[in-house]
């Protein structure tokens, strides 16, 4: 009897680990497939790659952007694109392969915890969820922080379900995957600590919980998170905390910052064109979730990034990619359950086959009648909201024009049109060099600028003996003063990039 129970263990051991490596398989090719094809996006997928590329020949502790200091962000991400870059070269897929594996991990992760805690039943089911849902493919397709920061919580989520079932040694999870989270976007990985804090009172947790995992777990997220924060607070003490907490934690959450207005609503229309139609079922897959003690915790910490980040008042898309997974598990139990009932009651096939019908008709129609609210939710914007302009243009144009070295050395100069707000991320990137924005005159000194934008000086304080390379729009060529000499070697559509000096030089 023991070999007989010791033998059904180690087939069901295997049959999880081949079903997850399907999986995982699965989503490399649907994640990592064309990951590369298309030029990065201007504000933060651009802004993160040229973090990391300025990390190859900069410090790998200290962010820089446009070789200024920069402190948004703690610097997991930015060490794995970096990482990276130094192994396979600067490009577009390996700016992006950070998100990318991140979600390969989750979709690997979750189908093998619901495997062994379920059946391959649920396992297939969330993993079909997650690779159909747009949102969470978005996510996966931009180079940003938001699928590794929701790996973290995935992992923590595992170990605080551990925890509910008296196995402490998930508190070594919990912590593990909170400094994923908290070295990877800092202050959103608070909605692992309201998870935790509310499941551990709902659920009436004594003092044997927070056993010696408990604090040994918490020792290690202290010497994973720390030492660099507070090595940052030593060289730059205020200046750091006033951009890392002050305005990007706290004036974001006080009200919307950088054009992003919104409803109170936003992420339930989010959800609705983001997750069609798996969203339709979510209400009812936590419903009973709540009702099971191995997936409240999954439920709570959907409901918590949801919720939070909806008081947050400035609202963007992304916030709530960590919620995606953990409606996968949900939904996937849910619909595993009823679809076992059905499978025993009526004919495999029948159910199957209907099932399939039914799928497929309510997934072609949710999503053809989302398709237009997500085409303008994963637009790019700039910070006062509209799409104004083709955001690749420049990084195509420059990448052609820097893709072979230049006799012409200094900061790259930008002229955009009158009243243009646009980003110069990906034109910093492509280009590799820093970048400084003219116009005719310098702005007066009590103008605000924005250095991912508008932060224009005069030409003739810019171009003084030496030439320049100049990216602008075709309009501006005409207003070139006379004092200049101006010569044109890529063009596209809207924009083109030449050489600029002064007469005579």
């Amino acid at each position: 009897m023991q070999a007989r129970l010791e033998a059904t263990h180690g087939t069901a051991g295997r049959n999880a680990l081949w079903s997850t490596l399907l999986a995982t398989l699965l989503a490399c090719v649907v994640l990592l497939t064309l990951l590369g094809h298309k030029a990065l996006t201007d504000w933060d997928e651009g802004i993160y790659a040229e973090i990391s590329r300025e990390m190859l020949t900069g410090s790998w502790l200290i962010p820089h952007w446009n070789y200024q200091l920069w402190f948004e962000k703690p610097p997991l991400m930015f060490w794995i694109t970096a990482t990276f870059f130094k192994l396979f070269g600067v490009h577009e897929f390996w700016a992006r392969a950070g998100s990318a594996f991140s979600g390969v991990a989750i979709v690997g992760l979750l189908h093998g915890w619901l495997f062994r805690r379920k059946n391959a039943l649920a396992a297939w089911i969330s993993t079909v969820m997650l690779l159909g849902t747009f949102g969470f493919l978005h996510v996966c397709h931009v180079g940003e922080m938001d699928v590794l920061l929701s790996l973290g919580c995935c992992i923590a989520l595992c170990g605080l379900t551990a925890v509910q079932e008296c196995r402490l040694n998930g508190w070594y999870l919990f912590w593990g995957g909170f400094a994923i989270a908290a070295m990877t976007k800092g202050s959103a990985s608070i909605v692992l600590v309201l998870t935790a804090v509310l499941f551990a009172g709902l659920d009436r947790w004594d003092l044997r919980r927070f056993g010696k995992a408990f604090w040994l777990g918490f020792l290690f997220f202290l010497a994973a998170v720390l030492p660099w924060h507070l090595y940052m607070f030593s060289r730059f003490g205020q200046d750091f905390l006033g951009e890392y907490l002050g305005y990007h934690v706290l004036a974001r959450a006080a009200h919307p910052i950088e054009g992003h207005l919104t409803h109170w609503w936003f992420y339930l229309w989010v959800l609705l064109v983001s997750a069609p139609p798996f969203v339709l079922l979510y209400p009812f897959a936590i419903a009973a979730a709540l009702r099971r003690a191995e997936l409240r915790v999954w439920a709570m910490f959907a409901l918590v990034v949801v919720g939070f980040f909806t008081v947050v008042q400035t609202r963007l898309p992304h916030y709530i990619a960590p919620a995606y997974p953990a409606f996968a598990v949900l939904t996937a139990v849910f619909l595993a359950d009823r679809l076992e009932v059905l499978l025993k009651k009526y004919r495999p096939v029948m159910v199957w086959t209907i099932g399939a019908l039914i799928a497929a008709s309510v997934s072609a129609a949710s999503v053809l009648l989302t398709s237009g609210g997500r085409k303008q939710l994963h637009s790019i914007r700039g910070a006062d909201g509209r799409i104004a302009y083709d955001e690749r243009e420049p990084a195509m144009l420059l990448r052609g024009v820097f893709n072979r070295p230049q006799s012409i050395g200094g900061p790259l100069l930008i002229w955009w049109a009158s009243g243009s707000t646009r980003s110069i991320a990906t034109s910093v990137f492509y280009s590799g060099r820093l970048v400084q924005q003219v116009q005719l005159y310098s702005l007066p000194p009590d103008v605000p600028t924005n250095r991912y934008g508008f932060t224009p000086e005069g030409l003739n304080e810019a171009i003084t003996t030496a030439s320049r390379i100049i990216l602008m729009d075709k309009g501006m060529v005409l207003q070139i003063p006379p004092e200049f000499v101006y010569r044109s070697i890529a063009t596209g559509r809207t924009m083109e990039v030449g050489i600029i000096q002064r007469r005579g030089d």
